[in-house]
């Protein structure tokens, strides 16, 4: 059994989430799902704090608020109507998104979705740069020096890795590798020998 997240985590995630959707989701349509439950969660728990009279939720409160108006900028059809207007998360769909997430927005629920990212710009740059002649291992450590938007969060890295070289990342030794860079397991050299004439 999971241990429940806390307020502050979930503040933390929800704000998260609101610069992936202000920079076009990048994850999957089960990632958004995700974050969109644990927003109704959110909304459970302020609305029993304010009626058990607990006043440190305000600062929470706030804070939600701010993530909140940042997230209502980019949802903004109302799609799911069956959802009641106080829950605006559950009811719109994001705008843009990821290529990859808006074919399978569309896959699973028939609504459109403008391809717009700066995960998707970013995947093209590391193809771009690769098919410069500059080695694959070079590419990811030129995305990490340059801070690029896909090297932000560890897990973008490597999805960013497998959008943009998917016939590496296919092969477990490799990915493993990559993932041992990424979390500072591994030193560029190391990830350049094993990337060796990719």
């Amino acid at each position: 059994m999971t241990k429940p997240i806390g307020p502050d985590e979930a503040l933390r995630r929800w704000q998260d989430f609101a610069d992936d959707c202000l920079a076009g989701f990048p994850w999957d349509v089960e990632d958004y799902n995700n974050d969109l439950t644990l927003r109704s969660r959110i909304a459970e728990f302020l609305a029993e704090s304010k009626a058990a009279g607990d006043d440190r939720t305000r600062g929470l409160a706030a804070q939600i608020e701010a993530a909140d108006s940042r997230v209502r900028s980019v949802l903004r059809d109302e799609s799911f109507l069956r959802f009641p207007e106080a829950q605006w998360w559950l009811r719109r769909s994001p705008a843009y998104a990821c290529r990859r997430f808006c074919a399978d927005y569309h896959e699973a629920y028939g609504i459109e979705v403008e391809p717009r990212s700066r995960f998707d710009d970013d995947a093209d740059e590391l193809i771009r740069l690769n098919g410069t002649g500059l080695p694959v291992s070079d590419v990811l450590i030129h995305a990490r020096d340059e801070s690029m938007y896909a090297a932000a969060r560890p897990g973008l890295l490597l999805r960013a890795f497998r959008e943009a070289f998917p016939a590496a990342a296919r092969a477990r030794p490799t990915r493993q590798l990559v993932l041992s860079w990424i979390a500072g397991g591994t030193e560029d050299s190391g990830l350049r020998a094993g990337l060796a004439g990719q």
